[in-house]
């Protein structure tokens, strides 16, 4: 190959939020119109998701989550990752990931309500082989300063990519 030809990058990621403001009631970030919410998951698959989070405007005070969680199709979702974020300023990247196949023994019971943090008040995740179904949620509670421009409304974003995988 010449020196001067230089190859495109693969991208394999899906876009599932692209500046997805959070709210504070927990919802479901995906775009439901390009992406669908709910991802389909086959046995012994992986997902990793990079979750991108950053702030419009000044606050003076932050208290975001964003979970990857798994449902066995019941409704039952239960949080396989999540990632915690208190930057006022800062725009932050988290990977959260979940599945595959092996020996994952766990035992824990889901005491979270949707719309309330965890426990640890930290990022964390439970080892544990993950449902057919993924969903990526997420809320933030914030107190805001002011806009960055007229108009703009502050607030907590989140840009998302995930990709799926299978075992080898």
């Amino acid at each position: 190959m010449p020196a001067n030809i230089v190859p495109t990058a693969e991208t394999d990621g899906v876009l599932y939020a692209s500046a997805v403001p959070l709210t504070s009631t927990e919802a479901a970030l995906g775009d439901g119109a390009n992406t669908p919410t709910i991802i389909p998951i086959a046995e012994g698959q992986t997902i990793v998701a990079i979750v991108q989070l950053s702030i419009n405007g000044f606050i003076t005070g932050n208290s975001t989550f964003v979970f990857l969680q798994t449902d066995l199709g019941d409704g039952t979702w239960i949080d396989v990752a999540w990632a915690f974020f208190n930057s006022t300023q800062a725009p932050a990247t988290f990977v959260l990931t979940g599945g595959g196949l092996g020996a994952m023994n766990n035992a824990f019971q889901q005491a979270r309500k949707v719309g309330s943090a965890p426990a640890t008040q930290a990022s964390g995740s439970n080892a544990m082989p993950i449902g057919g179904r993924m969903r990526i949620t997420g809320f933030t509670n914030m107190t805001s300063g002011s806009s960055s421009a007229p108009g703009v409304n502050t607030q907590v974003t989140a840009t998302i990519y995930y990709r799926i995988q299978n075992p080898r």
